[in-house]
């Protein structure tokens, strides 16, 4: 009998993953909240999958055979030997609680992707929802797809990455979790620890900035490709913060951290200067801007559960990060109302007297 694995989220992601790994043998189970969607995914039977992708280097296109989807999560999660989160940071903390009464010994929960310090946060609230189950989280910097749904139970890949950071946390079980994934993931990359994934996770540099430089055609309701149509001005300000995160690396002992061009080099396989690679990059092409700053991921999700948990990184490493804090404050100046407080020490369990040295001992186990 093949294994069980969770899906814990039927959007872009989720329909990827689940086409993608039942293609490849494995029993794939799917939660999602929409009934809608859950009904086409159980009448259909899984995923039809096209466009960009590969698998063992053979066009990803077919269709996935899932096991069943479903609204009632511990049914889902319940006899799944590994569990993917595939949702916005916005959702972790909230579907951790709903996961609690229901995990048991042994499962591996990857949240996939996270922002930064997401399993800091995911951790907690299953302890403060009282589960005492010993599973292993492990997480990814990004999703290896980039996916949009054509409608649900078909997805259509834009591309695929080379290569994802992933870690365990404490990533003294990296080489648990690699065991079970390596045969299906041949591009997820074990590294040092969780603080590694959250710095290799570059969303807070490339979403809220540009987006607020961004306000003026956004709210004119200009049509406009995010990333092709980019300025040298909302590059400028993606380096300013690559400084600050590649500052924060080396406190915390990433002395081998990239910036943010070479990261990108490395995992897209483009060549170039940054502006030159994000304004020509075939697997943006397509992604169009926002017609609003309301419900937006870019600041809703990337500034609260991201940026802020950076931001929260350089306050215990007791160092300034002017431009980090440009833009969050200038987030809320301009949606406070929008968005939640965040990762803040608080809210992560830390406080003023938490060091590096703390975290690192979190992380590493």
């Amino acid at each position: 009998m093949s294994k069980r694995w969770a899906i814990v989220g039927a959007g872009n992601g989720g329909h990827a993953f689940a086409a993608y790994l039942a293609l490849q043998g494995l029993d794939i189970a799917v939660w999602d909240i929409v009934p809608e969607t859950v009904e086409v995914l159980n009448r259909q039977g899984g995923v039809y999958i096209e466009g960009n992708g590969h698998l063992k280097g053979r066009p990803l296109r077919g269709f996935g055979k899932i096991a069943f989807a479903s609204t009632d999560i511990g049914r889902v999660i319940g006899d799944a030997e590994v569990i993917w989160l595939i949702l916005p940071s916005i959702y972790h903390k909230a579907t951790a609680e709903k996961m609690a009464p229901y995990l048991r010994n042994g499962q591996i929960v990857i949240l996939n992707p996270t922002a930064p310090l997401g399993p800091i946060e995911f951790e907690k609230a299953l302890h403060d929802s009282g589960c005492t189950a010993d599973v292993t989280l492990a997480a990814s910097c990004t999703l290896l797809f980039a996916a949009r749904l054509k409608e649900a139970g078909r997805v259509f890949i834009n591309g695929q990455k080379v290569d994802v950071a992933a870690a365990a946390y404490p990533s003294s079980r990296n080489a648990r979790v690699e065991a079970v994934t390596a045969p299906y993931f041949p591009e997820f990359r074990y590294v040092r620890d969780i603080l590694a994934v959250s710095f290799d996770n570059m969303n807070f540099e490339f979403h809220p900035g540009p987006t607020l430089l961004y306000t003026a055609m956004i709210e004119k309701g200009m049509d406009f490709q995010y990333y092709l149509d980019f300025v040298p001005s909302q590059v400028k300000l993606i380096e300013a913060i690559d400084a600050e995160r590649m500052a924060l690396c080396r406190i915390y002992g990433y002395d081998d951290a990239v910036d943010a061009a070479e990261a990108f080099r490395t995992m897209y396989g483009y060549k170039g200067e940054l502006l030159e690679m994000l304004t020509s990059a075939d697997c943006y092409r397509g992604i169009m801007g926002p017609k609003s700053l309301q419900g937006l991921r870019y600041l809703e999700e990337d500034v609260p559960y991201a940026l802020r948990a950076i931001q929260t990184l350089g306050k215990i490493a007791r160092i300034e990060t002017t431009a980090i804090d440009t833009v969050i404050n200038l987030a809320y100046i301009l949606r406070g109302e929008a968005l939640a407080e965040g990762r803040t020490m608080a809210n992560l369990g830390f406080d003023e007297n938490t060091t590096v040295a703390d975290v690192l001992r979190m992380c590493r186990g």
